[in-house]
């Protein structure tokens, strides 16, 4: 990057630091650590919501995933609205009323401490591994993006955030969110623009999508009804709701915010922002990774976005790699040149044409992958290095920088709201819950901060141990799918099954998280049909691939976790019957 770019981002995590660092004084106490004061406006915390979500694997992972594949991963977020309605009827008014710390309290009264526990424990478990995955995925491409050893990009996004959520606490998190919310928005915007602007004259926006349509780059929506698919509606509006409630309602990085509200209006008000804005958010940045498909259907892309180092390569890797090189530069002229024919004729036969070269395209891009696979030993996908290719090569000096710092901004608002629900939990459920001593306000806030660093370290050295994925985005959603299901359906049995006990809590967790661990080892033939349980330690047989995909283990836990409950707590209630006669 130019000197220019560093400064605007050096400027950009300064402003960061001082931002988040300045409200520490409002950090009294633990209430005023961990919960504002209750005295957030609605829209800050709403904005900080969708800041927490939109995280720099949305940026990042979302945009290529859409280049590589589709749109249809905005399916998984149609069920925000409805997810969004039912939790501000629910569990947002019931978290008002007994004005507590973390979501996990309000389980010891109806089910005892061990399952209050438990329960974030599990959180403590599901957040702990994803917060490692949010560091180290930016970290990779940064490292790239600034040419800088990864190592030194991990320790500069997770020292950032741990220090100015330890000084400024929920507060400070809420308002520098805000800020990074802007500047992420802005850098999506003007790639966005730029690349309209950077298309050649004669094709305009509607050609554009003409173009994406012909290659399918614009499908959102499939209706079919298959449990072994990743995305289509079924799975968006019914499996994704599963996860959505529980995200929203149960995680405590989510509900933190809306226990910071003045009111339980504001609260309502700070979920329906997210309601009305997810949806268009998550497409429009959808549309920009098939944006930049086209954008480099006319200009000069590389056969990958992440290639690998020329000096591991042997002689006859070498010439093969020469020559898929030169297969590519063809290629990408031929489909060029079926692109410019079917824009000025739009026929049947030119949009074939235009499809076939396209596949070709793919087809040597794959293959250079799979070579590249061979020579490193390891998996290897450029998903995650499109959109910082475009920056870096196409994005004006200045405004790289700015773009950049939007990414750090992504990051670092995912990091800080996990990392104060971290030590929240680990202070007000664990510490606070379990300690025999009369402790001073002052020394519980200190214990706080000790725990948002201890977190901020752990999360930090996880990163560094970590390697690369395929897709971001989804390995943190499915990481999530493991553990959403079964603590929704403990809420469920808290709000809505008057007769669940302790015991039928406690046994339905246990059971929900077994099931969704077998459940997720189900491997299915795609010709004969069967199914086959391979678990961790065997190898998958050729041909088997996963029977259930991972977003259809929440509504699996959360049944699990209900029926069982149920059945338990009768059980037990019988057993205590007789016991007492």
């Amino acid at each position: 990057m130019h000197w220019i770019d560093w400064l605007v981002l050096v400027a950009f995590l300064g402003y960061t630091i001082w931002d988040g660092t300045r409200h520490g004084k409002e950090s009294e106490n633990i209430e005023g650590f961990f919960l504002a004061n209750r005295s957030m406006p609605w829209w800050a915390m709403g904005l900080s919501v969708m800041a927490t979500q939109a995280s720099a694997i949305t940026f990042i992972g979302t945009t290529g995933q859409a280049y590589v594949e589709d749109m249809k991963f905005v399916q998984i977020y149609l069920a925000v609205p409805f997810a969004m309605i039912i939790l501000c009827m629910t569990l947002v008014p019931f978290f008002n009323k007994l004005q507590n710390f973390s979501a996990y309290e309000v389980l010891e009264e109806r089910f005892g401490l061990s399952t209050r526990l438990f329960t974030s424990f599990l959180f403590l478990m599901s957040r702990g591994l994803g917060l490692g995955i949010i560091i180290a995925a930016p970290s990779y491409v940064l490292a790239v993006l600034l040419n800088l050893p990864l190592s030194t990009t991990i320790l500069i996004i997770g020292i950032t955030a741990t220090l100015y959520t330890m000084v400024g606490g929920i507060s400070g998190v809420i308002r520098t969110d805000v800020k990074q919310m802007a500047v992420m928005m802005f850098g999506l915007a003007f790639c966005f623009f730029w690349i309209h602007y950077q298309l050649p004259p004669e094709v305009n926006f509607s050609d554009s999508l003409y173009l994406a349509g012909t290659l399918g780059k614009l499908d959102a929506l499939d209706i079919s009804f298959d449990i072994s698919e990743k995305y289509n509606i079924w799975t968006g509006v019914f499996a994704a709701l599963f996860l959505m409630l529980s995200y929203f309602g149960t995680d405590q990085s989510q509900v933190q915010r809306y226990l910071t509200a003045k009111s339980l209006n504001d609260a309502r008000k700070s979920l329906l922002l997210s309601a009305y804005a997810k949806v268009p958010m998550q497409f429009f940045i959808l549309l920009l990774g098939v944006m930049l498909y086209v954008f480099y259907i006319f200009g000069p892309a590389p056969i990958t976005f992440h290639s690998t180092d020329p000096v591991a390569e042997g002689e006859q890797t070498q010439i093969a790699g020469e020559m898929l090189q030169k297969e590519y530069e063809t290629t990408y002229l031929n489909r060029k040149e079926a692109a410019l024919a079917l824009l000025d004729n739009q026929t049947s036969e030119n949009a074939q044409a235009f499809r076939k070269a396209d596949r070709r395209l793919n087809e040597v891009r794959e293959s250079e992958l799979e070579r590249q696979e061979k020579i490193t030993e390891s998996s290897r996908n450029d998903t995650n290095y499109i959109l910082p290719y475009f920056i870096l090569h196409e994005i004006p000096i200045g405004i790289i920088g700015l773009i950049v710092a939007g990414i750090f901004a992504a990051a670092l608002s995912s990091i800080d709201s996990e990392l104060n629900a971290l030590a929240t939990i680990s202070i007000v459920d664990w510490y606070k819950r379990l300690d025999s001593e009369d402790r001073s306000a002052k020394w519980y806030l200190r214990s706080s901060r000790f725990t948002t660093v201890l977190w901020g370290l752990l999360a930090t050295g996880a990163a560094l141990a970590l390697g690369e994925t395929r897709s971001i985005i989804e390995l943190v959603n499915k990481i999530g799918s493991y553990f959403y299901g079964s603590i929704l359906g403990v809420f469920v049995l808290l709000l809505w099954v008057k007769r669940a006990n302790g015991v039928g809590a406690l046994t339905g967790l246990i059971s929900g998280m077994v099931t969704v661990f077998l459940f997720d080892r189900f491997f299915e033939h795609p010709e004969t049909g069967s199914w086959q349980l391979i678990l961790p330690w065997q190898e998958t047989p050729e041909g088997f691939t996963k029977a259930i995909e991972y977003l259809w283990l929440n509504p699996v836990g959360t049944t699990v976790v209900v029926i069982v409950g149920v059945t338990v707590s009768m059980f037990w209630d019988q057993i205590s019957d007789k016991s007492l006669r």
